[in-house]
């Protein structure tokens, strides 16, 4: 009788501590939180600022085309131009030329920095997960209806190996596109 009642009260025990972390599981998750976050609102910040760039870069062209058009169509449409206008038409021209040249320098300056905020993004990504003991391995891109046990199948590794150098949460939550670390 006394062993019929343990079980179930010793099940919902189980149950209901099987959601609780440790101090230091809770201090973990919360950092790996903030530092997905960081890297979150610093992805979302460069995205926002190449968007920003593109369509400046695009209105930027539109005027030069539609001024570089009317240019010509001046000197199409009027056999009364004197040298002097044809002279000062050219000399627009040139000036449109060197801007669009340096928008396109500005633009390559611009794209560099970019990639240079990318590459120190990179890096603290590498140094966390190589605190942690994982200075070397792959990134692997999800697809779809790969699971993690299948990916550590794919390279040879352990799933609690994938799952603690990405500080997975929940290693049945992984989505298509998500990039893993995959420890050698």
């Amino acid at each position: 009788m006394r062993l019929s009642l343990t079980l179930p009260i010793a099940g919902a025990v189980l149950v209901l501590l099987a959601g609780c972390q440790t101090p230091r599981q809770k201090e973990a998750e919360a950092r790996r939180l903030a530092w997905e976050d960081s890297f979150s609102r610093r992805l979302v910040n460069i995205e926002n600022r190449i968007f920003d760039l593109e369509s400046s870069l695009a209105l930027l062209r539109r005027d030069q085309n539609a001024i570089d058009q009317r240019l010509a169509g001046i000197l199409n449409s009027s056999s009364t131009i004197g040298a002097a206008q044809r002279a000062e038409i050219e000399s627009l021209r040139k000036e449109l030329e060197q801007t669009r040249g340096s928008n396109e320098k500005k633009m390559a300056i611009i794209l560099d920095e970019i990639a240079r905020e990318n590459e120190r993004i990179l890096k603290s990504i590498r140094e966390g997960r190589g605190s942690a003991g994982y200075a070397q391995g792959y990134e692997h891109v999800v697809r779809s209806g790969e699971t993690v046990s299948t990916i550590a199948r794919e390279y040879n590794t352990t799933v609690d190996a994938i799952v603690a150098a990405n500080q997975l949460a929940n290693p049945n939550a992984i989505r298509v596109g998500q990039i893993l670390f995959i420890p050698q």
